[in-house]
């Protein structure tokens, strides 16, 4: 038997592996970089994951987009590789980089207060 769970907008049940629900198109799993045939950054595989297309072809749009942009897709790139996690429940590479900033603020030995 497969494995099933529940869409979180209409409650249908969907195979595990499913992205998104077939009956009302919401996606049931955050968009991730952890996908299968990551070349460099999982950024081209994920969108071609997510648009149903061979990876190939989003690299080789990925190159003929950049000499046409003027080099504006490489930060394009960078910037979904930033924003998304490496899997779907992992965090953002940049959110982990804020997180590890705001920690240097925090003291681990408690402060104790002085009254006079």
């Amino acid at each position: 038997m497969d494995a099933m769970k529940r869409c979180s907008g209409c409650a249908e049940e969907i195979r595990m592996e499913a992205s998104r629900c077939a009956r009302c198109g919401i996606r049931v799993e955050r968009l991730h970089r952890g996908v299968e045939g990551r070349a460099v950054a999982g950024v081209c595989a994920m969108l071609a994951r997510e648009l149903g297309i061979d990876v190939a072809l989003v690299r080789v749009a990925v190159v003929v987009a950049t000499l046409f942009s003027g080099g504006t897709l490489p930060l394009v790139y960078v910037l979904l590789w930033a924003f998304t996690p490496t899997s779907a429940l992992g965090r953002a590479p940049l959110q982990r980089t804020l997180n590890w900033l705001s920690r240097f603020g925090e003291s681990e030995t408690p402060r104790l207060e002085r009254r006079v």
